[in-house]
């Protein structure tokens, strides 16, 4: 062995000794020894606190990873930052310091710059053209809300110094109200207040007043467009958005409960609990102080603010060794405990900071750890216990953490921790009872999408196509429209008999969902409106919201009735399963997918509640709770690091942080005349590119992804799948094709009542280099089609085998034993063959003869196959 190879032998061996050593006497010795070891990291790594490896993308990008700093100090990030200098491309905004950030993110209220220069007033100051800039705050508004005897500025200034008012010439098609609003004459005398300002229902005669049908169901009550369940009337929380569930109601509440001074009733132990319930805060109201009891023997002081006299009576700390017995004893000012300082040795035996206090000491960890037991720090996997940590993707590292974003998104220059869209800038479309807009969150510019449009509490777009789709449920129709040309919209459902509550797009294979209150179930509708299936039916009570996955195959729509609950659903409608149920849910309303992080968010408008689950209804969190500011959620989505939503009971937009609930704000551009409907964010990250597996099958009717990523021929209601997996039909013949093989096909000539059936596409067969699909039909009652046509095959095959045994009972075959012989020469007569066997035309007889068993190779045989005839033994 060579010379060196001696001496590092020795070094690790000694090393090994210090290791142990150190083990036996003090943990943190070892472990500081251990740590203390030379580091050798690879060539795209570098030495971080001088005992761990790092990325070294993670160098220089302004989140320090390091605990000392290490990473981010200029001395190391010159070279590096010199390298990544470059000039800003067309679609980025140049900051006075050089730096480059997305056009996108200029005038967003934040700097992301670093220097302000991406919010300056010169830059962010600027309407386009056709809007008018409101005078108090800069918002831009639309050109067509000027001098509309609308106020949609918040100071009104886009009213004032209108011009005296010209008469218009009439027109047939419209109808205009007093306040000067402008409708379709179709809305005059129909039974519903479209001016706002009941004008044009005033002057009707009876042949011309309409009635609006019910919106509601039975067990139901109506309060302006929505319902809610009877027994919500009366309950003390004020449901309807005007609060009428709440009056007129009894003067005596049932035993148990408190009346509040409206007249309504909520339990009797929600009084005084700090939390309002009653609608004018009566339950609070005249509440005894309470005083913090006096602990009890058995209670625990704070170890780090106060001392134990060790009777149950805890003190402050600042109390401790000041010469005055606070204690009955005088405990805190013995000699033993003041004046002595035991972080002087060996650090209290503290593995990262000790604290000294007067009457003792306590071990504390540095940021990123815990403490283990009294003396220990473990480190916080932040990733795992604390979500939110990272908006997006989180890498747990010692002590810390570090953070970076999906594909699309840059992490915040003013909080690493944060991600943000690197292109387009995201709006907010919402719908009021007759029209839809669309803000920029940038700047809050706010324009006019769909004009007239009636109680469109459902919609959803197609961002690739630059299309809306929206149920108007006045006139009871599906419309979409291009964004650009909203006013000619094409019809693609009409019925007598629709109320739509949700509506949403698979954007990757083109079909539209919708759940109808009055038909009580879940449709889907191709993308040209020809063809309707309806999906989901059984074991539905009020389905409002819907959000829709086509990445992982999955819908989800919210049940409000009498037994509330979140379900999914393949595409296709299979697949069903209850997600959430109660007490997680009492009224959920809208319903939204976050597509980054693999979250489910939803809204309760009875529990106060916005909350969020995994995308198969786990791990079920409350991201904000709040009796005043969610009075009424309808409708939530989520984009970023930001939950928006609108309540039914305040007229605005709200904004939250969608981990915690915190920050919340009112993004609400000037002055919304009421309060809005849905709210949907509109960007293309909203609807993320995935597989399109229909794109290479063509299927008559719909083609869905099956939660497994395969395609599905599905067809409309009333029609069936036929031979070749593709055309729908009329009273299809149903195909069961076990493994794809055509010889073992059975038909059936009628299709059972209520069979909703489907093809899918498998897999190539991998036995032949030949490329193959193997198409497999399923339905609800496939099983039951299955089993018959299984039944009939076997009755064939046992009336089959009955048949052959008669035939053979009538040849008089036996069952025969045979020696082996030399050759026989077959005649038409009886012959010997020389081995106890004559053979005849109809069968062998048995003739006892002399024969030598002695020869080993001559060994009887049983042979049963009756339908061969003897042959010689070779």
């Amino acid at each position: 062995m060579a010379a060196k190879d001696y001496v590092r032998s020795a070094l690790i061996f000694s090393a090994l000794v210090v290791v142990v050593a150190g083990r036996v006497t003090n943990p943190k010795s070892y472990t500081d020894t251990f740590l203390a070891l030379p580091q050798v990291c690879r060539d795209h790594e570098f030495l971080c606190d001088g005992n761990r490896c790092l990325p070294k993308r993670w160098m220089c990008d302004g989140d320090p990873d390091c605990e000392d700093g290490e990473d981010e100090k200029t001395k190391n990030c010159e070279a590096v930052r010199s390298k990544q200098s470059r000039e800003c491309v067309t679609d980025e905004f140049t900051c006075n310091n050089t730096q480059c950030i997305p056009n996108n993110w200029k005038c967003d209220g934040h700097d992301d710059c670093g220097d302000g220069s991406d919010e300056v007033a010169e830059v962010c100051a600027t309407c386009a053209s056709g809007e008018f800039k409101c005078v108090s705050d800069g918002q831009c508004v639309s050109g067509d809300y000027v001098c509309n005897k609308m106020e949609d500025c918040e100071d009104g200034s886009d009213e004032a110094d209108c011009p005296e008012e010209t008469t218009e010439a009439p027109s047939p098609d419209h109808f205009y109200c007093e306040n000067g609003r402008r409708i379709p004459y179709r809305w005059k005398c129909d039974g519903s207040d479209d001016c706002m300002d009941g004008s044009d229902e005033r002057h009707c005669s009876r042949t011309q007043t309409g009635t609006l049908p019910s919106l509601c169901l039975a067990g139901e009550v109506q309060c302006g467009l929505t319902c809610i369940l009877q027994n919500w009337v009366c309950d003390g929380k004020a449901d309807c958005e005007d609060g009428t569930d709440e009056r007129d109601c009894p003067a005596q509440c049932p035993e148990g409960q408190f009346k509040c001074a409206n007249a309504g009733c909520i339990p009797a132990e929600r009084r005084c609990d700090g939390s309002a319930q009653c609608m004018d805060n009566s339950d609070e109201q005249d509440c005894d102080l309470q005083t913090t009891p006096t602990p009890r023997s058995n209670d625990t002081c704070n170890p780090e603010s106060q001392f134990s006299c060790g009777d149950g009576k805890c003190i402050p700390k600042q109390r401790m060794c000041d010469g005055i017995n606070d204690c009955s004893k005088g405990e805190d000012e013995l000699v033993q405990l003041c004046g002595i300082d035991e972080c002087r040795e060996k650090n209290g035996g503290c593995e990262h900071l000790c604290v000294n206090t007067r009457e003792s000491y306590y071990c504390q960890c540095r940021p990123g750890y815990r403490l283990a037991r009294k003396f220990n720090c473990e480190d916080i996997d932040e990733c795992l216990e604390a979500p939110g940590s990272c908006s997006q993707k989180c890498t747990n590292t010692i002590g810390g953490f570090h953070c970076s974003c999906q594909p699309g998104y840059r992490r915040d220059p003013s909080n690493y921790t944060r991600c943000k869209a690197d292109s387009g800038d995201p709006y907010l479309i919402f719908s009021h009872s007759y029209d839809i807009r669309i803000l920029r969150l940038r700047d809050g510019e706010l324009t006019t999408l769909v004009k007239d449009a009636r109680r469109a509490t459902a919609f959803d777009f197609q961002y690739k196509t630059n299309q809306i789709i929206w149920c108007d449920n006045k006139d009871k129709k599906i419309k979409r429209a291009h964004m650009s040309s909203p006013e000619t919209p094409e019809v693609l459902v009409e019925k007598d008999e629709m109320t739509v509550d949700g509506l949403a797009v698979d954007w990757i294979h083109g079909n539209i969902y919708y759940t109808d209150i009055a038909a009580n179930k879940i449709q889907m509708i191709s993308w040209d409106g020809r063809w309707t299936r309806t999906i989901v039916t059984d074991k539905l009570d009020l389905p409002r919201a819907i959000a829709v996955n086509p990445v992982d195959g999955y819908v989800y729509w919210t049940d409000w009735g009498n037994a509330p609950k979140i379900e999914r659903s393949g595409l296709d409608g299979n697949e069903r399963t209850p997600l959430i149920i109660a007490p997680d849910v009492h009224w959920p309303n809208g319903i939204t997918v976050d597509y980054t992080n693999k979250k489910l968010y939803w809204c309760d408008g009875y529990l106060n509640k916005i909350k969020m689950s995994n995308m198969d209804g786990s791990g079920v969190e409350t991201v904000l709770y709040s009796s005043e500011v969610l009075r009424l959620p309808y409708s939530v989505s989520v984009f970023e690091d930001r939950l928006y939503w609108v309540d039914w009971s305040e007229i605005g937009l709200f904004s939250a942080d969608k981990f915690n609930g915190d920050n919340i704000q009112h993004v609400s551009a000037g002055h919304l005349l009421e309060a809005p409907r849905v709210v949907h964010v509109y960007h293309q990250y909203r609807q993320p590119s995935g597989e399109n597996v229909c794109e290479a099958h063509r299927c008559s009717h719909f083609c869905v992804r099956t939660s497994q990523g395969q395609p599905m021929c599905i067809c409309a209601d009333g029609f069936s799948i036929s031979l070749d997996g593709t055309t729908c039909i009329n009273d299809t013949t149903v195909i069961v094709s076990p493994g794809g093989n055509n010889e073992d096909t059975a038909m059936v000539d009628t299709l059972p009542e209520g069979l909703l059936p489907s093809a899918v596409f498998g897999p190539p067969s991998s036995s032949s280099n030949q490329e193959k699909t193997v198409i497999e039909v399923s339905s609800p009652q496939a099983g039951m089609v299955l089993g018959v046509v299984l039944g009939s095959l076997v009755v064939l095959g046992l009336a089959v085998g009955m048949f052959v045994g008669f035939l053979k009972m009538r040849r008089r075959v036996i069952i025969h034993t045979r020696f082996p012989n030399p050759v026989y020469r077959k005649t038409t007569g009886i012959e010997e063959d020389g081995s106890g066997y004559t053979i005849e035309q109809d069968g062998i007889i048995f003739l006892p003869q002399e024969y030598d068993y002695s020869d080993a190779q001559n060994k009887v045989l049983i042979d049963h196959d009756d339908s061969v005839l003897l042959t010689p033994k070779k």
